[in-house]
C-alpha cells in the first residue's frame, strides 16, 4: 500500500516572501525597491502555486495583497526615501 503524500501548499513561505517585499519596499536605500518587486513577482508566483494547490483563500489573499498592497506599501517607502533624502539635505 501506498501512502498518500499530503498536498500542502505553500502557505507559509508565501506570506515570508510577500513580508520581505515590504520590508525591502520600506528601507529607505536605492535600489532596495527594484529588488523588492522581483522578491513581489516570486510571492504573486506562490499565491498562485497555492491556489492551485487548493488553498484558495490564502492564495487569493496573497494574490490581492500582491496586487494591491504592494504598491501601496511601495509609495510609502518611497515617501520615507524623499523624506530622508530631505532630512540629510537639510543638515
Amino acid at each position: 500500500m501506498h501512502d498518500a503524500i499530503p498536498n500542502t501548499a505553500p502557505v507559509k513561505a508565501g506570506w515570508i516572501v510577500l513580508g520581505l517585499a515590504w520590508l525591502l519596499f520600506l528601507v529607505p536605500i536605492p535600489g532596495l525597491g527594484i529588488l523588492g518587486w522581483a522578491v513581489n513577482l516570486a510571492a504573486l508566483v506562490i499565491a498562485i502555486i497555492v491556489i492551485t494547490k487548493d488553498e484558495v483563500a490564502h492564495g487569493v489573499g496573497q494574490l490581492v495583497c500582491s496586487i494591491v498592497v504592494s504598491p501601496i506599501v511601495y509609495f510609502l517607502g518611497l515617501i520615507l526615501f524623499v523624506g530622508v533624502l530631505g532630512a540629510v539635505d537639510s543638515m
